[in-house]
């Protein structure tokens, strides 16, 4: 999901062409709250975005794997309690990412069309999610896991990012949350159809959660999968944010904030009891109070508090977490089952995420960088001509339409005499 949305969205502070002004925009009456000007880059949300990329890096080093039998005996011997203990809440980096991302995709679509909106999301994700889907595939073909080598049909509709409407299995599990990130994405993109703006990003938030609650409440599978109601409220909460960061904070935005954050509590509670299905070992209780944590600090974020934090450093570490997030999870089976038994752990997990931040360096210098520029170039030249073209037929249809009229035209297209 830079734009990495959440960790695959873009953290500009301000849309690449300036907002209307207040006056100038429909919906923003005299009573509601001066928009605020924001240039500067959100530093504070690379760190984040970070953060819980590594947070969710540790859950699958330390804890899948050993669910895994990965490290060949109990991972709590070998790295002690409380580090296993706290990685055992890294999951939790993904319900950040979600919210991270619903902040940071309202912000860039502000002021852009249809078009904008595709041609920046599929320029963020494609070119990494490619790179990794094939790397992560020659990699399990050189030294399968369980499941064995993918298949080379399975690899192909994974690099298209469809493979879960498809029915077909994720090279690497991680690809879950992309699923997640495009339905918003889809979902969205009728908000940013009809013009993004105060209101109807408000009337957005109003209305996914509804139909996010009616899934709920009716149990219409179709319907819960569409409008993925389990994960609603945390995207919600995170354009809220921004509606508060844009605007400055009224009832109604703190309402929907508060909202989002209580039934997403429902869905916290089903995560944690996921995590509990073969034996006890996270607590809703502790798993509660760092969401909140996380909640606070964003609500920091949203009212400015952060706006010292300038660090220009943070935006290498922010352009690396995409690529990390796709690119740990298969790497680190492997490398821990080749090479638990003749490594000291703690030297073999430093050097897996050094080499994961490594290669994640390598991937965003040389294959997102070059190729988004390349595809936004096209893309670019390409949605001009659909433009074009869709004008220059819609003219050649009028005068078609006036010809007909006036006694309409021959074989050649020239205009016939009047009968």
């Amino acid at each position: 999901m830079t734009g990495q949305a959440g960790l695959m969205t873009g953290v500009e502070g301000a849309p690449d062409r300036p907002a209307p002004p207040p006056s100038a925009t429909p919906d923003v009456t005299a009573s509601a709250p001066a928009q605020r000007a924001r240039g500067d880059r959100l530093y504070i949300l690379d760190l984040l975005r970070f953060c819980a990329a590594i947070a969710v890096l540790g859950f699958h080093v330390f804890v899948d794997n050993d669910n895994r039998g990965a490290w060949g005996r109990n991972v709590v011997e070998i790295f002690g309690e409380p580090v296993v203990t706290v990685f055992r809440y890294g999951w939790m980096g993904v319900e950040f990412f979600f919210v991270i991302s619903g902040f940071v995709i309202c912000m860039s679509c502000w002021g852009r069309s249809v078009a904008d909106f595709a041609i920046s999301r599929v320029t963020r994700l494609m070119p990494a999610y490619v790179f990794a889907v094939l790397a992560t595939s020659a990699a399990l073909t050189l030294w399968p896991l369980e499941n064995g080598p993918p298949q080379p049909s399975h690899v192909l509709i994974n690099a298209t990012m469809l493979q879960t409407f498809l029915g077909i299995p994720n090279i690497d599990s991680v690809y879950w949350t992309l699923f997640v990130e495009l339905k918003f994405y889809l979902l969205f993109a009728v908000v940013v159809w009809f013009g993004l703006t105060y209101k109807r990003g408000v009337l957005f938030c109003v209305l996914w959660m509804t139909a996010a609650l009616y899934a709920e409440y009716s149990q219409v599978k179709p319907l819960i999968q569409f409008v993925e109601a389990g994960f609603a409220p945390y995207f919600v909460a995170g354009i809220a944010l921004y509606l508060i960061y844009r605007f400055g904070p009224n009832l109604v935005a703190w309402g929907i904030l508060g909202t989002s954050m209580v039934i997403g509590l429902i869905t916290l509670g089903r995560r944690v009891d996921g995590q509990n299905a073969d034996q006890p070992v996270v607590s809703f209780e502790v798993a509660l109070p760092v969401m909140f944590l996380f909640f606070a600090l964003m609500v920091a974020v949203a009212l400015g508090w952060f706006s010292w934090f300038t660090w220009r450093g943070l935006t290498v570490i922010g352009a690396l977490t995409y690529p990390v997030y796709l690119l740990h999870m298969q790497f680190s089976r492997i490398v821990v089952i080749r090479f638990h038994d003749s490594v000291t752990p703690w030297l073999l997990v430093t050097a897996f995420v050094a080499g994961v931040l490594l290669l994640a360096y390598l991937t965003n210098r040389f294959v997102e960088r070059p190729l988004a520029a390349m595809l936004r170039r096209q893309l670019r030249k390409g949605f001009a001509e659909i433009s074009t073209k869709s004008a220059s037929g819609t003219s050649a249809d009028r005068r078609t339409a006036n010809s007909d009229h006036y006694g309409g035209s021959d074989s050649s297209g020239a205009a016939s005499p009047v009968a």
